[in-house]
């Protein structure tokens, strides 16, 4: 888990009370978890889970804070994305403050001396609304500034339940029943599907290829296929621009994309997006034929795959004077020949080297 960096966040002291107006009445919830074995919703409120979800699923594998409660708070909190607030500076869960200089101001009431107060206050104005998912995730991780362990437990809990009455617990809203409006919102509207935020290898298929980074590409090598289950980042893959990456295995990922295996004169990199990829040679490029062709440089190199790759030298072509060439393929406009002595299959080298 990326470890997070320290902000001091400071909460709308009335959550509590915006619940009873946002949230689905308690009595309703069993009766409609009953009928809605097949959950739908309406088209804003699914814009606004498309919106919010894949956000929220990467912090949970950044941070460890469960998507679903997540979800669930931005939508009693921000009234499905139509709060005043979310509308004017994507702030979804009413936090205080400025967000790089830029705030907004806007009434809302506080609870002083036993009596509820009207009041002017500046809210934290956001770019879009992931650096508000991002600023809640770290009032987690890192705890309110004067006290760290506030919400201690909560990252990387898997039950929507034990994390509601956590953040219940820490007093993040005035309403003593927030973890069971939690609770009901997750269920009622299916939320805790979306927890399941790391992708599986579905196909993994071994081979010989080559690739280069895309040059608009900014990105990273991975240990293994980034949204899966304890992915690291291993290298800015600007250190491979421009270079032949020997592709050994790809793999199809539960979310549909495609990854590549790379190694790099022989020394594994990781596994890279094949959107951040051009392939520069796979087998389906060979085509067959039969030539016989003569040695013009005895020095020219004998190659596993038809690309210059040093970790794959075979040997030269010293001491052979003639060689059967069965396939060829072309490679960043350059054409090779796969040779043969006659019976044993030598390698590739490069059209140049024969005569």
């Amino acid at each position: 888990m990326k470890k997070s960096v320290k902000r001091n966040v400071a909460i709308l002291g009335t959550i509590g009370m915006m619940m009873g107006t946002i949230g689905i009445p308690v009595s309703t919830y069993a009766a409609e978890r009953e009928n809605n074995s097949s959950i739908s919703y309406t088209n804003s409120q699914q814009e606004f889970l498309n919106k919010i979800v894949p956000d929220a699923q990467k912090l949970q594998r950044e941070h460890g804070v469960l998507t679903s409660v997540t979800i669930a708070q931005a939508i009693l909190e921000s009234g499905w994305g139509k709060s005043g607030l979310t509308q004017q500076a994507n702030n979804l869960f009413g936090i205080k403050g400025s967000y790089e200089g830029e705030s907004i101001t806007m009434n809302t009431k506080e609870f002083f001396n036993n009596s509820w107060t009207t009041i002017d206050a500046p809210f934290r104005e956001y770019p879009s609304y992931y650096e508000s998912l991002e600023d809640h995730a770290l009032l987690f991780v890192n705890g309110p500034s004067w006290n760290p362990n506030k919400y201690a437990g909560l990252v990387g809990e898997e039950d929507y339940k034990k994390v509601a009455q956590i953040i219940e617990d820490g007093g993040y809203a005035t309403d003593p029943n927030y973890a069971e409006q939690l609770i009901a919102t997750v269920e009622t509207y299916g939320l805790a599907k979306y927890d399941q935020v790391y992708d599986t290898i579905v196909a993994k298929t071994s081979l010989y290829a080559y690739g280069q980074v895309k040059p608009s590409a900014q990105a990273a090598a991975w240990s293994v296929p980034e949204t899966m289950k304890n992915a690291a980042e291993r290298v800015s893959l600007t250190n491979y621009k421009n270079k032949s990456l020997r592709l050994v295995n790809r793999a199809k990922v539960s979310d549909g994309s495609t990854w590549y295996e790379a190694t790099f004169n022989g020394q594994k990199i990781g596994w890279i997006n094949a959107a951040n990829l051009n392939l520069l040679y796979t087998t389906a490029m060979e085509q067959e034929v039969n030539l016989i062709r003569g040695v013009e440089n005895e020095a020219g190199k004998i190659y596993a795959f038809p690309v210059v790759d040093s970790s794959t030298v075979r040997g030269t072509l010293a001491g052979i004077d003639e060689v059967h060439v069965d396939s060829q393929a072309v490679v960043n406009n350059k054409i090779w020949y796969r040779i043969n002595d006659g019976g044993k299959r030598l390698g590739w080298v490069e059209s140049p080297t024969l005569k």
